[in-house]
């Protein structure tokens, strides 16, 4: 007997190139054991769930956030990210009027709405440390992580770098709470050889899996070009810090030289194209790097960059926007499925073990709602076109359920066992807080 039987629905995954596959999947210690055409039924599991009428897929990856910006949806609208660097530098990014607790109940409200949207995996890229309350955050609500820790004490002071002993207290707690560790390293803007040769030793010492935001903007490539002499993918090449272990954010301004050392490298992309839209960044060349082999993965950035945490949108608007400047077949929607699913587990190493509905795999799972007008006619025969409902249809809201590691964490678009009453009513009064404090000074 299974622990979870999910059956009847419509199964995709990238491994057979989401062929659309009636039938059932039953999931015993947290892992996939069987997923097939069978029609299982109450009496195979200790746990039954009917899924038809709905699509079911592998669970959605976040690979670039900012959860500490829950509170601050709308906080910068119609701001470029230059202007915002200088218009929030009076108050450190808003953290002159907020507490740790503050911050704490953000993330949670980030991770709550992540996955109920769908997203089982999210990397919080923070700006400040919460200590062992980051781990927390990510451990009440459910969602599985990666931590992104700061190599220095405040990422205004670039030469504050965190002890060795600091760093390894970190990646052993991210393990003991089954997270996974990752260093954030120094924007374009502080390059210094001195600085990326340090960071290079930090990195390979503590022997995480590290991230910067890359190549995002005009001036930070500028910046890299006068600190170092040249872009910020080849000053990155020339310390020693491109690698497999590198996960570089946004990668909006890469030449062909930069792209073709991205992949030889096997240096991996997070693009966050509703973030680069939003704050007028600019259009990566994801078709670029895609035909020249670098993974490239999908993030929502903050909530004051793209207002949501849906990767759905993000997944539309990967496709429509290179569709206008590329052409109309430059990605399929199984493309963009890769993306958001597989491409996210490669990030990490974890093709193992996620990205795909496959025996033996971790059951990261959703379900979504198929039967809702804009979701229909759902086809399955020769003219299927579930993959594309997925991408072009869909949104967060039509996800009704979500297991993690075979945990069954949403359930018909609830988070049991979360205070999400308390975590929204905390998280708005501090958006009523700083915005009258920023207002008023």
């Amino acid at each position: 007997m299974f622990d979870t039987v999910i059956a009847g629905g419509v199964i995709i995954s990238a491994h057979d190139r989401y062929k659309p596959l009636t039938g059932s999947i039953g999931i015993s210690g947290g892992r996939i054991e069987y997923a097939g055409t069978a029609l299982l039924t109450k009496a195979d599991g200790k746990e039954f769930v009917d899924a038809r009428g709905k699509i079911v897929m592998p669970g959605l990856v976040n690979g670039h956030c900012h959860g500490d910006m829950g509170f601050a949806k709308g906080g910068a609208d119609n701001m470029t990210l230059g202007e915002q660097m200088k218009d929030f530098a009076v108050h450190n990014w808003f953290l002159d009027y907020i507490t740790d607790e503050d911050r704490y109940f953000a993330r949670q409200h980030t991770y709550a709405e992540a996955l109920l949207s769908g997203t089982t995996l999210l990397m919080e890229n923070m700006y400040w440390s919460l200590g062992n309350c980051s781990q927390r955050a990510f451990k009440e609500i459910g969602l599985r992580g990666a931590l992104a820790e700061d190599v220095r004490y405040d990422f205004y002071k670039s030469d504050g770098f965190l002890t060795s002993d600091m760093l390894n207290d970190f990646k052993n707690e991210c393990q003991v709470n089954g997270l996974i560790p990752v260093l954030g390293t120094l924007p374009e803007e502080e390059f210094s050889h001195e600085r990326l040769e340090k960071v290079r030793d930090m990195t390979q010492n503590c022997g995480c899996f590290f991230t910067s935001h890359l190549a995002e903007t005009t001036w930070r490539c500028d910046a890299a070009r006068k600190n170092m002499g040249v872009s910020p993918v080849k000053a990155l090449k020339h310390s020693g810090l491109l690698n497999d272990h590198y996960i570089g954010s946004h990668a909006v301004y890469l030449d062909s030289e930069d792209i073709r050392l991205m992949a030889a490298c096997g240096a991996k992309v997070v693009n966050t194209p509703v973030c680069e839209m939003k704050i007028a960044d600019g259009l990566a060349p994801v078709p670029e790097m895609v035909r020249a082999g670098v993974v490239v993965a999908l993030g929502t950035d903050g909530a004051m960059w793209s207002n949501s945490n849906d990767i759905f949108c993000e997944m539309k608007c990967m496709a429509l926007v290179h569709s206008l400047h590329s052409g109309a077949r430059t990605f399929t929607a199984r493309d963009v499925l890769d993306m958001a699913t597989i491409n996210g587990a490669k990030l990490f190493g974890l093709e193992q073990d996620l990205g795909t509905i496959e025996q033996g795999k971790l059951a990261d799972i959703i379900l979504i709602e198929a039967h809702r007008p804009h979701m229909t006619p759902l086809r399955t025969g020769e003219a299927e076109n579930v993959s594309s409902n997925i991408v072009y249809c869909a949104t967060g809201a039509d996800v009704s359920d979500v297991f993690v590691g075979g945990r069954h964490l949403v359930k018909d678009h609830r988070l049991p066992g979360v205070d999400l009453q308390t975590i929204q009513q905390h998280t708005f009064e501090t958006a009523e807080k700083v915005f009258t404090l920023s207002q008023n000074n």
